[in-house]
């Protein structure tokens, strides 16, 4: 579902790397966006973040982000080499619970 690619930075100026990726999108459906210097982009970006740093008040999060815990062990869900007992209750470990998926907005601060 990518609309749009915004190529910024000192390779976006590399004509190769643009007719590589232009060969490599449906360009009906996605457009391949460079401005005019790509590499002053950056720079420009992280001046207007350096003088006013709420410009940017979330960010899109690259990763999923999460922490190792037990839950109570289901044995429709879990397997069974992950059954353990802790405390006297039949616990699930090694299961992964999310804080932050990929895609997410994230407020800074």
């Amino acid at each position: 579902n990518i609309q749009c690619v915004l190529v910024v930075g000192g390779f976006a100026e590399s004509p190769l790397l643009i007719k590589h990726l232009c060969g490599k999108i449906d360009q009906t459906r996605c457009r391949v966006i460079r401005p005019k210097n790509p590499s002053l982009a950056i720079l420009k970006g992280a001046l207007m973040y350096g003088q006013n740093p709420k410009k940017i008040a979330t960010r899109i999060s690259k990763y999923t982000y999460g922490i190792q815990c037990s839950v109570n062990f289901d044995p429709s869900k879990h397997p069974e080499r992950l059954k353990k007992i802790v405390r006297g209750k039949v616990k699930c470990g090694k299961i992964f619970s999310k804080i932050i998926s990929v895609g997410d907005q994230v407020m800074l601060g």
